[in-house]
């Protein structure tokens, strides 16, 4: 066993660029770092452990599932060695990661290559960190049902790697989606697919046409801003380690690094329903009502004029080729965005009809770009233009594609 000290940040498999890009604009804006990553496969990237970058990641990065404080290695291909050398570490390191509140929990996921059981890996570990935090006088007990320390064992290259959960659940719960609608996007995606389309708040008009429970726009919306990560009452469980707990006062966790950004937003949806969702979301998430404008009706009826004349109205003249201020803006004027409909309601049929309506309607929008994830195979033949992007990105349990178009 070796103590390591790292940061790493997990995602959906395919998105370490992304991720590594947000982190990268959030800690030189806030913390005045540039970090450097080493990727681990397509979806983990690791970094040199700092404590202010990872105050700043657990707070603030949307592309992300995971923010996992690394603290100890281990090579052991058996239970025996991997408990002493976990207890041996833990009973010589003079870190205080786990704070003044000893409640732990531990989770394994990804250790199928380890030649014992998961369950067995889990006891392993739980015995280890109790046994050697006592050695050091510190009393570990178990909580699985309300811990305040969440422990991460995972594997990667045949090496065992046991993390702090800093959140101490899934980043992708912020806790402003209380109203859900049919097959909802997950939180991170949704953040993951703007960063894909490059969308960027200043120059560029956002158009969700099927928005649903609004995830999109609400996190394009508060992306534009760098606003905090956390909503409705939730926050992250790394304020208990005491290693990091007097970083609030340092870093900040409640302010927009980018207050400065007005975005421009316009989420469409058929459902009446899924309107009065987004709307609820959207002021769980503390949005105050001026960065989306929600329209309800078929998308097939929404013209491009009509788009550019409530855009303008909320401030966006000139940025979709609208006559407002005239100022020149960067190229794409606006971007269509998007996760449709793939299979939960309709059937082949009238999803190819449904693929082929949404092409045509994207004709009149020449100039712009336009993403989608989609998990049906028959949707980029029947939108009917060539993809500049296809990206393998799912939306579990769902695998799909991400499309980039230039319209």
């Amino acid at each position: 066993m070796a103590r390591c000290d790292r940061l790493r940040l997990v995602g959906t498999p395919g998105t370490n660029k992304v991720m590594n890009a947000e982190l990268v604009r959030l800690a030189q804006r806030a913390i005045k770092q540039r970090p450097t990553a080493r990727k681990e496969g397509t979806g983990t990237l690791v970094y040199p452990f700092d404590r202010a970058l990872a105050w700043l990641a657990v707070h603030y990065h949307r592309t992300a599932t995971r923010a996992l404080w690394s603290l100890y290695e281990s090579q052991a291909d058996r239970l025996e060695p991997l408990y002493e050398e976990i207890a041996r570490d833990v009973a010589d390191d003079p870190r205080r990661w786990y704070g003044d509140d000893p409640r732990i929990s531990v989770r394994a996921r990804n250790v199928s290559e380890f030649a014992a059981g998961e369950r067995q890996i889990v006891g392993t570990v739980k015995n280890a960190l109790i046994d050697g935090a006592r050695a050091r006088g510190v009393e570990l007990t178990v909580d699985a049902r309300d811990p305040a320390l969440h422990i991460d064992v995972r594997m990667h290259d045949q090496t065992v790697i046991v993390s702090l959960d800093l959140a101490g659940a899934s980043l992708s719960q912020r806790g402003y989606r209380t109203a859900r609608g049919e097959a909802p996007l997950r939180e991170h995606l949704a953040a993951v697919l703007l960063m894909l389309a490059r969308y960027d708040a200043r120059h560029s008009l956002l158009v969700d046409p099927m928005c649903g429970a609004g995830t999109i726009c609400i996190e394009a919306a508060l992306m534009a801003g760098a606003r905090p990560l956390w909503a409705g009452g939730r926050a992250p469980a790394c304020a208990q380690s005491g290693d990091l707990s007097d970083l609030a006062d340092t870093v900040p966790t409640t302010e927009s690094l980018f207050a400065d950004t007005r975005p421009v937003i316009v989420g469409n949806d058929i459902e009446a329903s899924a309107i009065g969702a987004a709307r609820a979301n959207a002021v769980a998430a503390g949005l105050g009502g001026g960065e989306v404008t929600w329209l309800r009706g078929d998308f097939r009826g929404l013209s491009r004029s009509h788009i550019e004349r409530v855009a303008a109205s909320a401030g966006a003249s000139g940025r979709a080729g609208g006559s407002g201020s005239g100022r020149e803006t960067k190229s794409p004027a606006g971007l269509i965005l998007c996760n449709p409909p793939y299979g939960h309601r309709l059937d082949d049929g009238r999803l190819e009809a449904l693929y082929r309506d949404l092409g045509d309607w994207c004709d009149q929008f020449r100039g712009w770009h336009a993403g989608f994830l989609v998990a049906h195979r028959a949707f980029e033949g029947a939108f009917g233009h060539r993809p500049r992007v296809r990206k393998p990105l799912s939306n579990p349990p769902l695998r799909g594609y991400f499309y980039l178009y230039e319209l």
